[in-house]
């Protein structure tokens, strides 16, 4: 293993079905995994057996049962941010608690909402289930989650890279050609999937690589999103924007000043 999003969560999403023996124990064979106290409340467990077993070096304080303490060790190391991605930790907060109680793996961004895997649940998202499963939470605007923590995974390679100016053209050539027109569908293609886990983009249209009114409509939402003043959210692709775009989302962007 070489400790990337990409094995962590074929790992998780593998273990989807695994229950506690006997059921309602809090037994299960993740606890041998990371090298916790068996028998305890295992969502944290969960998360760093998959860590383990996947080669990912652990920040300082996260290899615990606690959420509390992972939540707290994640933030102290500079590293629990308030926008998802696949591979972050997500902590819930519970009012009759007073503290966090349950965590997660996100699997994917989905607009508003993450798709998760996680330990200790239930299909119903409860923080005493039984099952290792998958559920699918609203994060925008969700108050009752307290920020998405993050181990340094490996690298799967270099990011993918986007050029300013086609990406630029793409918008002028392929509005101007009519529906369906494609002049740089693989730069405008990595855009799309940003607009998509941004929720400003259906999934219809998010992989055709076309550049035309649907998405100059969905990068009008971002530049907006992204704190533009009204004056320049206006469709046209800006430099500022999809660089801000490309950090939010993995991917680089190169302009034909950069050599």
């Amino acid at each position: 293993m070489s400790g990337t999003v990409r094995e962590l969560l074929t790992w998780a999403a593998n273990q989807v079905g695994v229950e506690e023996d006997p059921p309602g124990s809090n037994k299960q064979k993740f606890a041998s995994l990371a090298d916790h106290t068996n028998g305890l409340a295992w969502c944290a467990t969960f998360l760093v057996a998959g860590w383990k077993v996947n080669d990912v070096p652990l920040i300082d304080g996260t290899d615990t049962a606690s959420t509390v303490a992972m939540h707290d060790a994640f933030k102290a190391a500079g590293r629990l941010r308030h926008h998802p991605r696949p591979g972050d930790v997500a902590f819930v907060f519970y009012e009759d608690l007073g503290r966090i109680g349950h965590a997660f793996y996100v699997n994917k961004v989905d607009g508003d909402f993450v798709k998760t895997i996680e330990g200790n649940s239930n299909l119903d998202g409860s923080p005493q289930g039984q099952i290792v499963c998958r559920n699918r939470r609203r994060w925008r605007g969700a108050d009752n989650l307290r920020g998405f923590g993050r181990q340094r995974y490996a690298s799967a390679g270099p990011p993918p890279t986007v050029q300013f100016e086609k990406v630029l053209d793409s918008r002028l050539e392929d509005i101007a050609g009519g529906e369906g027109t494609v002049s740089h569908p693989r730069q405008v293609r990595i855009v799309e999937a940003a607009l998509l886990a941004e929720g400003l983009l259906s999934e219809k249209y998010a992989k055709d690589g076309s550049f035309g009114m649907r998405t100059k409509v969905a990068w009008r939402q971002w530049q907006k999103r992204a704190g533009l003043p009204k004056h320049r959210q206006n469709g046209i692709v800006d430099l500022a924007s999809l660089r801000r775009l490309g950090r939010r989302h993995g991917f680089k962007v190169t302009t034909g000043d950069d050599g």
